[in-house]
């Protein structure tokens, strides 16, 4: 005669069993979801769980549905700067006078903010954008603003307050 707490048969044991485990299973699953989505929430107060400013027109802002989680941010990532925060340096690398400056109109124009505009020391053949350590993004975002600037170069020593500097080369659609 089975015990005061034992089940009826071997059967039921094996289903009692099963729907114990599934349980604890269950709540697991449940624990690792909240917390997997309390590590992804983010407040934005330490800027790492900030949106990637992008200037291209087809990327969507609507949340679409995933069945995986998002990879945590982490303290390297980096948010791109917006244009009124990207401080630019404008050289010229030709013979054309005033090149520079005009250049630099349309840029400003743009919401960049010109730091410098001047004349470089000698000739470049491609129109270059020089960027500071860790600001490729930025880079590129004024690349696909200007594509006539045909060239990306890290470039260690640029001065304080300049984020990228664009040299204007012989390859500079003129007009």
């Amino acid at each position: 005669m089975p015990g005061k707490h034992a089940p009826a048969s071997p059967r039921s044991f094996a289903l009692s069993l099963a729907r114990a485990l599934g349980a604890a299973l269950g709540a697991v699953a449940l624990m690792v979801i909240a917390i997997l989505v309390l590590l992804n929430r983010g407040d934005g107060k330490d800027g790492t769980s900030l949106p990637i400013v992008s200037n291209s027109p087809t990327r969507s802002t609507s949340p679409s549905p995933s069945l995986s989680p998002s990879p945590s941010p982490t303290a390297t990532t980096r948010s791109v700067l917006p244009a009124n925060r990207v401080g630019v340096e404008v050289l010229n690398a030709t013979a054309t006078t005033g090149l520079a400056r005009d250049t630099a109109k349309k840029i400003e124009d743009e919401g960049y903010e010109i730091v410098k505009v001047g004349n470089a020391g000698s000739t470049l053949p491609k129109s270059t954008i020089y960027y500071r350590p860790g600001r490729r993004a930025e880079a590129l975002a004024f690349k696909e603003a200007f594509p006539e600037f045909t060239v990306l170069r890290e470039l260690k020593t640029l001065p304080s307050g300049t984020i990228l500097r664009v040299v204007i080369g012989a390859d500079y659609p003129s007009g």
